[in-house]
């Protein structure tokens, strides 16, 4: 969806997200939106209002959704400029924030057909990543382009089939599936950092909290230390199992390294990055097999 902030006369500012495309937005894609801002805010957790949304192409000659826009700095930007104590601060507030979104739970996993009580796909996404990234999409991309071996390739696809089944029986909550340096916004006041909002709201689903919770202590093109993950992990309430994040950090890496995260980034930088996570890639590989 494209976004255009708009100025009105009072001073307040508001942001429109509209979709042209319909391959691309839905009416789905604005509803599982308002849905998530709706489940986002009743955890406390701070949301721009909506003003207005239309699921109607034919209407407007496209779909939109209208909000307050708010300010805020990406996480990863607030990051970089921050001190070594205030990054504590910053992960810190991600844990407790996503241990919030994280305690609503669910009985199934799945994409939203423009709710939260409704599955769009039947398939579990644990075997979707399976066909579309393991065995085809990320990971191909990096095999074909010499950027992995045939060997890495197929330890990648065996060790996600030999933890499938694993993966499927694993509780279901609400999770961000983008809760990038680039989707995270951070304020910052009197007592230090705090997550002001979160964007990619057309990607909460139900699914396994691990699968956020490795972008966040695994996060892409950011690369942070043992102790700001553990001010992360002493604010995270729920459970953890390192099972689960040493697969989903393993995806997480194929689906950075190829592209697909589409990461507002300086190309040199991104292009160093991925280099060097060919590595952690073999390391989680190792672990999982040993």
């Amino acid at each position: 969806m494209q976004s255009q902030r708009i100025h009105l006369t009072d001073g307040r500012s508001l942001l429109l997200k509209a979709g042209v495309n319909p391959d691309w937005t839905e009416a789905s894609t604005i509803l599982n939106q308002i849905k998530a801002t709706e489940l986002i805010k009743s955890t406390g957790i701070p949301q721009p209002s909506i003003i207005s949304y239309s699921t109607n192409l034919e209407e407007y000659g496209f779909l939109f959704v209208l909000s307050e826009y708010q300010r805020g700095v990406r996480m990863g930007d607030a990051y970089n400029l921050a001190s070594k104590g205030e990054r504590k601060q910053i992960y810190s507030s991600l844990g407790q924030t996503y241990s919030r979104i994280h305690s609503i739970k669910n009985d199934w996993a799945g994409v939203w057909d423009g709710d939260p009580s409704k599955k769009k796909y039947p398939v579990h996404p644990a075997e979707f990543y399976r066909d579309a990234e393991i065995y085809g999409g990320s990971n191909r991309y990096l095999l074909e382009n010499s950027m992995i071996t045939t060997d890495i390739y197929e330890r990648i696809c065996s060790v996600w089939d030999e933890n499938l089944r694993y993966l499927k029986q694993r509780q279901s909550s609400l999770v961000h599936i983008s809760p990038f340096p680039w989707s995270i916004y951070m304020g910052k006041r009197e007592k230090g950092f705090t997550v002001d909002r979160v964007s990619a709201l057309a990607d909460f689903m139900w699914w396994d909290a691990m699968s956020d919770v490795a972008h966040l202590l695994y996060p892409p093109f950011l690369n942070i230390n043992d102790e700001e993950r553990n001010a992360f992990l002493k604010e995270y309430k729920s459970p953890l199992d390192e099972r689960a994040i040493k697969l989903y950090t393993l995806l997480n890496r194929l689906c950075a390294m190829s592209g697909c995260y589409l990461a507002p980034l300086d190309r040199i930088y991104a292009k160093t990055w991925i280099k060097e996570e060919v590595k952690t890639i073999k390391e989680v590989l190792d672990r999982l097999e040993a």
